[in-house]
């Protein structure tokens, strides 16, 4: 490795304008590809309070016609537990509020200010993953009982009371008094399933907001896979309740149409509505398509200063293939010695991208169906968003294709250079 630097620092003097224009070349490539992967995988990054993403399944929305006419949207709680309910293979089940949604929140002597609000049960604290600064989350008796309690973010806390101490004072929701239970520490608005200001005990609906013949209301359900368990497993047994559930309506006129829920984090990022299905696979190959064009030029270009820089060593090959260098180690030494250039490209085009991610990225994420809500909008990822072993083994991986494209092919004519030619500078 000691050798391989030397000769690039000689490269440095003698050729810097073709050494630096190779490095920067690298940086800009891999720039523009952690750019699109680090945005695209803001959905589907394992980060607290959503570590359990990998496991995580969410089911949402009912479609149904009812002959005449239809409709779709929120399930209930009934027939939430009708279609997820002690599935095979789900180690927790969550049911929660199917929408966040901004409500009138105040305490005494302070001002009216609008908040986003979730409603949970229990479950949802075991599957998330919060840390709580004070206080603790809802038990199953919270949950039961329907007491009036809440839990705050500590943001919240500080908006509303101006410290995080707060646990056992009073706050109203609409004008209708809470006490805190606890507080948790400020999560990203971009973890969708998770974020929100004040979190509120669920219950299942009431008769008042059953729609769709009580089949429709406001719950969805987060459920955690076990461990080994696929998505596609838990989907198969949902397809069979659909097919249990339309054996009865079908007497009556009517049908449920299924949309491939539980859907997992991937399809929970994309764009879809109650009535149709999430496509995760157009997204995929267009990333894959940007991947290879922003890999692809800038592998050409590099190819070309690659060659030029061989050109100019043609005499030194010839030496060492005269004193038995074998053409697989000449292919070596220069794919090592580039390799070495790219990876200096690689830091300095990872660094830029954590940077313009860390303070740009809300100019261009796409946040699926939440798009529209004000801190979603305002948000940018965290660094422990962005700066994972996954995130650097892409990098690498891509330095190492990039590597290989760019310098592959100069290097292998370069070690079949006939050394008498190559001594005497016949060679090109």
């Amino acid at each position: 490795m000691n050798n391989y630097i030397k000769q690039i620092w000689y490269e440095l003097h003698h050729q810097p304008m073709v050494t630096i224009t190779s490095i920067l070349g690298t940086a800009f490539a891999i720039f523009l590809i952690m750019a699109v992967f680090m945005t695209s995988s803001l959905s589907t990054v394992a980060v607290a309070p959503e570590s359990n993403r990998p496991r995580l399944l969410a089911g949402q929305n009912i479609h149904i016609s009812m002959g005449d006419y239809g409709g779709s949207g929120g399930m209930s709680n009934s027939t939430a537990q009708k279609l997820y309910g002690n599935l095979k293979g789900i180690e927790k089940i969550s049911y929660a509020g199917d929408w966040p949604e901004n409500r009138d929140v105040s305490v005494k002597d302070g001002d009216c200010v609008s908040m986003l609000i979730k409603n949970v049960d229990n479950v949802f604290w075991e599957i998330f993953d919060f840390k709580f600064i004070s206080g603790k989350p809802f038990d199953k008796d919270v949950i039961d009982s329907r007491l009036k309690r809440v839990i705050l973010s500590e943001s919240s806390a500080k908006k509303l009371f101006g410290n995080t101490d707060v646990v056992g004072n009073e706050i109203k929701i609409n004008h209708i008094p809470y006490v805190v239970q606890g507080v948790t520490a400020n999560t990203s608005p971009l973890l969708q399933e998770s974020y929100a200001n004040i979190y509120l005990p669920y219950a299942s609906e009431s008769e008042d907001d059953l729609w769709l013949e009580g089949f429709g209301g406001n719950t969805q359900v987060y459920m955690l896979m076990e461990e080994g368990v696929t998505d596609k497993d838990i989907r198969d047994q949902v397809i069979s309740r659909y097919a249990t559930l339309n054996s009865t309506l079908k007497k009556e006129g009517k049908e449920a149409f299924y949309h491939q829920s539980p859907y997992t984090a991937e399809a929970l990022g994309v764009e879809y509505g109650s009535n149709t299905d999430p496509d995760i696979e157009s997204p995929r190959r267009m990333r894959y398509a940007v991947y290879f064009v922003l890999l692809l030029l800038p592998a050409i270009n590099l190819s070309s200063m690659t060659r030029s820089r061989l050109r100019r060593r043609v005499a030194e090959i010839g030496v060492r293939r005269a004193y038995g260098a074998t053409k697989w180690g000449i292919l070596n030494r220069f794919l090592s010695e580039n390799l070495v250039l790219t990876l200096i490209g690689g830091v300095i085009g990872l660094i830029l991208c954590i940077i313009f991610v860390a303070f740009f990225s809300n100019l261009f994420i796409s946040y699926g169906g939440t798009f529209g809500e004000g801190d979603i909008l305002g948000a940018n990822p965290t660094f422990r968003m962005m700066l994972n072993f996954k995130t650097f083994g892409i990098a690498l991986l891509l330095c190492l294709i990039l590597n290989l494209i760019s310098t592959g092919m100069p290097a292998w004519r370069a070690s079949r250079i006939n050394p008498a030619e190559a001594i005497s500078g016949k060679n090109d």
